[in-house]
Protein backbone atom coordinates (compact mmCIF):
# COMPACT_ATOMS: atom_id res chain seq x y z
CA UNK A 1 0.00 0.00 0.00
CA UNK A 2 1.39 3.71 -0.56
CA UNK A 3 3.43 5.09 2.33
CA UNK A 4 3.08 9.12 1.12
CA UNK A 5 2.49 11.68 4.06
CA UNK A 6 2.58 14.83 1.96
CA UNK A 7 0.08 17.42 2.62
CA UNK A 8 1.81 20.81 2.68
CA UNK A 9 0.70 21.72 -0.56
CA UNK A 10 -1.89 20.31 -2.73
CA UNK A 11 -2.97 20.86 -6.02
CA UNK A 12 -5.83 19.76 -8.53
CA UNK A 13 -5.43 19.40 -12.52
CA UNK A 14 -8.48 18.68 -15.02
CA UNK A 15 -7.12 16.44 -17.57
CA UNK A 16 -10.11 15.64 -19.30
CA UNK A 17 -11.24 11.98 -18.27
CA UNK A 18 -9.34 11.86 -15.18
CA UNK A 19 -8.61 14.28 -12.32
CA UNK A 20 -5.03 14.34 -10.57
CA UNK A 21 -4.99 15.41 -7.05
CA UNK A 22 -1.21 16.26 -5.72
CA UNK A 23 0.18 16.78 -2.26
CA UNK A 24 3.42 17.52 -1.74
CA UNK A 25 5.84 18.74 1.24
CA UNK A 26 6.72 22.44 -0.86
CA UNK A 27 5.24 23.92 -3.78
CA UNK A 28 8.46 23.75 -5.53
CA UNK A 29 7.72 20.46 -5.58
CA UNK A 30 4.81 20.75 -8.21
CA UNK A 31 6.99 22.65 -10.86
CA UNK A 32 7.19 19.62 -12.83
CA UNK A 33 3.64 19.23 -13.46
CA UNK A 34 2.89 22.60 -13.84
CA UNK A 35 5.35 22.26 -16.18
CA UNK A 36 3.31 19.74 -18.22
CA UNK A 37 -0.11 20.65 -16.93
CA UNK A 38 -0.22 23.87 -15.48
CA UNK A 39 -2.50 25.13 -17.37
CA UNK A 40 -4.70 22.63 -16.63
CA UNK A 41 -4.44 23.55 -12.73
CA UNK A 42 -7.83 24.19 -11.19
CA UNK A 43 -8.65 27.08 -8.90
CA UNK A 44 -10.59 24.75 -6.58
CA UNK A 45 -10.57 20.93 -5.12
CA UNK A 46 -12.59 18.42 -6.83
CA UNK A 47 -13.38 14.46 -6.58
CA UNK A 48 -9.92 13.46 -7.99
CA UNK A 49 -9.37 9.86 -9.74
CA UNK A 50 -5.71 9.63 -9.01
CA UNK A 51 -2.85 11.06 -6.04
CA UNK A 52 0.13 11.85 -6.27
CA UNK A 53 2.04 12.55 -3.38
CA UNK A 54 5.40 14.13 -3.36
CA UNK A 55 7.70 14.03 -0.16
CA UNK A 56 11.30 14.20 0.87
CA UNK A 57 13.20 11.38 2.80
CA UNK A 58 15.23 8.44 2.27
CA UNK A 59 14.58 6.23 -0.85
CA UNK A 60 13.95 3.38 -0.73
CA UNK A 61 16.11 0.60 -2.79
CA UNK A 62 13.92 -1.67 -4.78
CA UNK A 63 13.01 -4.68 -3.10
CA UNK A 64 15.45 -7.85 -3.93
CA UNK A 65 12.03 -10.13 -6.09
CA UNK A 66 11.61 -6.58 -8.21
CA UNK A 67 10.90 -8.04 -11.80
CA UNK A 68 13.62 -5.54 -14.09
CA UNK A 69 11.68 -4.40 -16.77
CA UNK A 70 14.65 -1.18 -17.61
CA UNK A 71 17.77 -0.76 -16.12
CA UNK A 72 20.10 1.74 -17.45
CA UNK A 73 20.55 5.68 -18.10
CA UNK A 74 17.53 8.04 -18.56
CA UNK A 75 18.62 11.65 -19.85
CA UNK A 76 19.96 13.99 -18.01
CA UNK A 77 18.89 12.32 -14.76
CA UNK A 78 21.52 9.23 -14.23
CA UNK A 79 21.30 5.19 -13.76
CA UNK A 80 17.83 3.85 -12.66
CA UNK A 81 15.55 0.54 -12.22
CA UNK A 82 12.70 0.49 -13.39
CA UNK A 83 10.65 -2.53 -12.44
CA UNK A 84 7.32 -4.28 -11.04
CA UNK A 85 6.56 -6.18 -7.43
CA UNK A 86 3.47 -7.88 -7.92
CA UNK A 87 0.42 -5.14 -8.79
CA UNK A 88 3.45 -1.94 -8.08
CA UNK A 89 5.44 -0.45 -10.38
CA UNK A 90 8.91 1.19 -9.22
CA UNK A 91 11.21 3.61 -10.64
CA UNK A 92 14.40 4.38 -8.87
CA UNK A 93 17.40 6.18 -9.04
CA UNK A 94 19.65 4.92 -6.39
CA UNK A 95 20.22 7.03 -3.63
CA UNK A 96 18.52 10.09 -5.07
CA UNK A 97 14.46 9.43 -5.66
CA UNK A 98 11.89 6.58 -5.58
CA UNK A 99 9.19 6.70 -7.47
CA UNK A 100 6.17 3.40 -6.67
CA UNK A 101 3.00 3.56 -8.43
CA UNK A 102 -0.07 1.30 -7.34
CA UNK A 103 -2.58 1.07 -10.18
CA UNK A 104 -5.31 -0.50 -8.43
CA UNK A 105 -5.10 2.16 -5.59
CA UNK A 106 -5.17 4.53 -8.27
CA UNK A 107 -2.04 6.55 -6.34
CA UNK A 108 1.39 7.47 -6.47
CA UNK A 109 4.10 8.42 -4.32
CA UNK A 110 7.53 10.33 -5.10
CA UNK A 111 9.70 10.16 -1.97
CA UNK A 112 13.05 11.78 -3.01
CA UNK A 113 15.94 12.80 -1.22
CA UNK A 114 17.12 16.32 0.18
CA UNK A 115 18.43 18.14 -2.48
CA UNK A 116 17.28 16.30 -5.45
CA UNK A 117 15.02 18.32 -6.93
CA UNK A 118 15.30 17.67 -10.44
CA UNK A 119 13.54 14.53 -10.25
CA UNK A 120 10.42 16.33 -9.13
CA UNK A 121 10.83 17.61 -13.02
CA UNK A 122 11.93 14.73 -15.28
CA UNK A 123 10.74 11.42 -16.06
CA UNK A 124 9.43 10.55 -12.60
CA UNK A 125 6.95 13.00 -12.95
CA UNK A 126 6.06 11.69 -16.84
CA UNK A 127 5.48 8.32 -15.77
CA UNK A 128 3.36 9.06 -12.75
CA UNK A 129 1.16 11.32 -15.19
CA UNK A 130 1.21 8.32 -17.54
CA UNK A 131 -0.20 5.86 -15.24
CA UNK A 132 -2.81 8.70 -13.79
CA UNK A 133 -4.00 9.11 -17.41
CA UNK A 134 -4.27 5.14 -18.25
CA UNK A 135 -6.26 4.23 -15.36
CA UNK A 136 -9.02 6.59 -16.69
CA UNK A 137 -8.35 5.21 -20.55
CA UNK A 138 -6.22 7.58 -21.83
CA UNK A 139 -2.54 7.51 -23.57
CA UNK A 140 0.00 9.81 -24.01
CA UNK A 141 1.15 9.72 -27.87
CA UNK A 142 4.09 11.58 -29.02
CA UNK A 143 2.82 13.90 -31.80
CA UNK A 144 1.62 17.37 -32.23
CA UNK A 145 -1.45 18.30 -33.04
CA UNK A 146 -3.78 20.67 -34.56
CA UNK A 147 -7.26 21.41 -35.57
CA UNK A 148 -9.04 22.52 -38.97
CA UNK A 149 -9.91 25.86 -38.76
CA UNK A 150 -13.85 26.09 -37.99
CA UNK A 151 -13.81 22.46 -37.22
CA UNK A 152 -13.23 20.12 -34.02
CA UNK A 153 -11.38 17.54 -36.66
CA UNK A 154 -7.78 16.99 -35.11
CA UNK A 155 -4.65 16.36 -37.42
CA UNK A 156 -1.78 14.45 -35.80
CA UNK A 157 1.73 15.06 -36.86
CA UNK A 158 3.28 12.23 -36.30
CA UNK A 159 7.18 11.74 -36.15
CA UNK A 160 10.45 11.11 -34.42
CA UNK A 161 12.27 13.81 -32.31
CA UNK A 162 14.28 16.02 -34.27
CA UNK A 163 12.53 15.70 -37.46
CA UNK A 164 10.44 18.68 -37.46
CA UNK A 165 7.27 18.12 -35.22
CA UNK A 166 7.40 21.77 -33.68
CA UNK A 167 8.31 23.45 -36.91
CA UNK A 168 5.41 22.35 -38.53
CA UNK A 169 2.71 22.93 -36.10
CA UNK A 170 3.76 26.53 -34.70
CA UNK A 171 4.04 26.81 -38.84
CA UNK A 172 0.42 25.63 -39.65
CA UNK A 173 -1.00 27.61 -36.56
CA UNK A 174 0.37 30.79 -37.43
CA UNK A 175 -1.55 29.99 -40.87
CA UNK A 176 -4.45 30.10 -39.68
CA UNK A 177 -4.81 25.85 -37.77
CA UNK A 178 -5.27 26.35 -34.19
CA UNK A 179 -2.51 24.59 -32.26
CA UNK A 180 -3.66 21.79 -29.54
CA UNK A 181 0.51 20.45 -28.57
CA UNK A 182 3.80 20.40 -30.53
CA UNK A 183 5.19 17.28 -28.71
CA UNK A 184 2.49 15.04 -26.79
CA UNK A 185 -1.68 14.48 -27.19
CA UNK A 186 -3.54 12.39 -25.01
CA UNK A 187 -6.21 10.15 -26.98
CA UNK A 188 -8.94 8.23 -26.04
CA UNK A 189 -12.10 6.48 -27.02
CA UNK A 190 -15.20 8.13 -26.86
CA UNK A 191 -18.27 7.17 -28.61
CA UNK A 192 -16.38 4.71 -30.92
CA UNK A 193 -14.65 8.02 -31.86
CA UNK A 194 -10.64 8.49 -31.09
CA UNK A 195 -10.69 12.12 -29.16
CA UNK A 196 -8.01 14.01 -28.42
CA UNK A 197 -6.82 16.79 -26.49
CA UNK A 198 -2.78 18.72 -26.71
CA UNK A 199 -0.83 18.05 -23.21
CA UNK A 200 -0.21 21.80 -22.36
CA UNK A 201 3.79 21.66 -21.61
CA UNK A 202 6.06 24.67 -22.32
CA UNK A 203 7.45 24.23 -26.02
CA UNK A 204 11.07 23.09 -26.39
CA UNK A 205 11.76 25.51 -29.74
CA UNK A 206 15.40 25.37 -31.58
CA UNK A 207 17.09 28.05 -33.36
CA UNK A 208 16.76 26.73 -36.27
CA UNK A 209 12.96 27.11 -35.75
CA UNK A 210 13.25 30.29 -34.69
CA UNK A 211 15.44 31.09 -38.28
CA UNK A 212 12.65 29.59 -39.85
CA UNK A 213 9.67 31.31 -38.63
CA UNK A 214 10.06 35.31 -37.93
CA UNK A 215 7.17 35.98 -36.11
CA UNK A 216 8.83 34.07 -33.23
CA UNK A 217 10.75 37.07 -32.60
CA UNK A 218 8.55 38.73 -30.46
CA UNK A 219 8.40 36.03 -28.02
CA UNK A 220 11.85 34.67 -27.51
CA UNK A 221 13.98 34.79 -24.65
CA UNK A 222 18.02 33.12 -24.36
CA UNK A 223 19.39 30.18 -26.13
CA UNK A 224 20.62 26.94 -23.94
CA UNK A 225 24.03 25.89 -24.54
CA UNK A 226 21.80 23.23 -27.37
CA UNK A 227 20.37 26.27 -29.42
CA UNK A 228 16.84 25.55 -27.43
CA UNK A 229 14.60 27.39 -25.23
CA UNK A 230 11.32 26.43 -23.67
CA UNK A 231 8.81 29.21 -24.83
CA UNK A 232 5.13 28.81 -22.14
CA UNK A 233 2.17 28.56 -24.29
CA UNK A 234 1.08 31.77 -22.22
CA UNK A 235 4.03 33.67 -23.85
CA UNK A 236 2.56 32.58 -27.45
CA UNK A 237 -0.62 33.74 -26.34
CA UNK A 238 -2.11 36.66 -29.28
CA UNK A 239 1.13 35.35 -31.39
CA UNK A 240 -1.03 31.90 -32.42
CA UNK A 241 -4.31 30.70 -31.57
CA UNK A 242 -5.05 27.77 -29.24
CA UNK A 243 -7.26 24.64 -29.59
CA UNK A 244 -8.24 23.45 -25.67
CA UNK A 245 -10.89 21.18 -26.60
CA UNK A 246 -11.34 17.28 -27.17
CA UNK A 247 -11.35 17.28 -30.78
CA UNK A 248 -11.78 14.55 -32.83
CA UNK A 249 -8.83 12.80 -34.78
CA UNK A 250 -9.87 12.49 -38.37
CA UNK A 251 -6.24 12.69 -40.12
CA UNK A 252 -2.65 11.62 -39.29
CA UNK A 253 0.45 12.88 -41.07
CA UNK A 254 3.74 10.66 -40.80
CA UNK A 255 6.05 13.80 -41.34
CA UNK A 256 9.30 12.55 -43.56
CA UNK A 257 12.47 15.23 -44.08
CA UNK A 258 14.29 12.85 -47.00
CA UNK A 259 11.96 13.75 -49.49
CA UNK A 260 12.62 15.96 -51.96
CA UNK A 261 11.63 18.82 -49.96
CA UNK A 262 9.06 20.22 -52.53
CA UNK A 263 6.48 19.40 -50.15
CA UNK A 264 4.83 16.23 -50.96
CA UNK A 265 1.50 13.99 -49.69
CA UNK A 266 0.52 10.82 -50.06
CA UNK A 267 -1.58 8.08 -48.58
CA UNK A 268 0.56 5.35 -46.94
CA UNK A 269 -1.15 1.75 -46.14
CA UNK A 270 -2.66 1.98 -42.37
CA UNK A 271 -0.07 -1.13 -41.37
CA UNK A 272 2.35 1.27 -42.55
CA UNK A 273 1.33 4.08 -39.95
CA UNK A 274 1.05 1.54 -37.38
CA UNK A 275 4.33 0.50 -37.37
CA UNK A 276 5.82 3.57 -37.27
CA UNK A 277 3.30 5.19 -34.48
CA UNK A 278 4.46 2.11 -32.25
CA UNK A 279 8.31 2.57 -33.12
CA UNK A 280 8.19 5.98 -31.63
CA UNK A 281 5.39 5.12 -29.19
CA UNK A 282 5.71 2.10 -27.18
CA UNK A 283 8.85 0.68 -24.99
CA UNK A 284 9.30 -2.72 -24.91
CA UNK A 285 10.69 -3.84 -21.43
CA UNK A 286 13.04 -6.81 -20.56
CA UNK A 287 10.12 -9.28 -20.26
CA UNK A 288 8.07 -7.64 -23.56
CA UNK A 289 4.96 -4.88 -23.37
CA UNK A 290 3.56 -3.74 -19.63
CA UNK A 291 -0.17 -3.44 -19.85
CA UNK A 292 -0.09 -0.18 -20.19
CA UNK A 293 2.02 -0.36 -23.22
CA UNK A 294 -0.16 -2.78 -24.06
CA UNK A 295 -3.19 -0.05 -24.18
CA UNK A 296 -1.34 2.37 -25.93
CA UNK A 297 -1.12 0.28 -28.86
CA UNK A 298 -4.10 -1.25 -28.67
CA UNK A 299 -5.30 2.95 -28.98
CA UNK A 300 -2.96 3.85 -31.68
CA UNK A 301 -4.21 0.44 -33.94
CA UNK A 302 -7.87 2.00 -33.11
CA UNK A 303 -6.80 5.90 -33.98
CA UNK A 304 -5.31 4.52 -37.40
CA UNK A 305 -8.21 2.39 -38.08
CA UNK A 306 -10.52 5.32 -37.95
CA UNK A 307 -8.25 8.18 -39.40
CA UNK A 308 -7.02 8.76 -42.44
CA UNK A 309 -2.82 8.14 -43.07
CA UNK A 310 -0.77 10.16 -45.04
CA UNK A 311 3.13 10.68 -45.18
CA UNK A 312 4.36 14.10 -45.76
CA UNK A 313 7.33 15.31 -47.44
CA UNK A 314 8.40 18.00 -45.57
CA UNK A 315 8.86 21.11 -48.01
CA UNK A 316 12.60 23.33 -47.71
CA UNK A 317 10.71 26.21 -47.44
CA UNK A 318 8.33 25.62 -44.27
CA UNK A 319 5.67 28.43 -45.85
CA UNK A 320 4.87 26.12 -48.95
CA UNK A 321 3.85 23.65 -46.41
CA UNK A 322 0.62 25.30 -45.32
CA UNK A 323 -0.47 24.94 -48.92
CA UNK A 324 0.29 21.40 -49.35
CA UNK A 325 -2.21 20.38 -46.50
CA UNK A 326 -5.13 23.18 -46.97
CA UNK A 327 -5.28 21.81 -50.55
CA UNK A 328 -5.86 18.27 -49.21
CA UNK A 329 -8.48 19.30 -46.58
CA UNK A 330 -10.37 21.37 -48.99
CA UNK A 331 -10.24 17.93 -51.08
CA UNK A 332 -11.72 15.58 -48.56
Amino acid sequence: MPIGKAGCVQAFYDLEATVLEAHADNDRFLEGLDYLIGERRLALPRAATFRLDITVGIPPPPEDEMEVLYQGPLLDEGSCIFGRIRDAYVLNFPGAATLNIFPDARTAELIIAEGRLVHTRGNMIALALEFALDSDGQQVVHCAGVSLPDSDRALLLCAPSGTGKTTTALALAEAGFPLAADDAMVLRIEDDDIRAWGLPRAMKVHRKTAEMLPFLAAVMGSWNDNGEQAIPRARLEGVVSFDRRNLRVTDIFLLNRSGSGRGRLRPIPRAEMLAALAADNIRRANTGLTPLQSRRYAMLAKAVDKASAFELDLPHRITHLTNVLINEMEVR
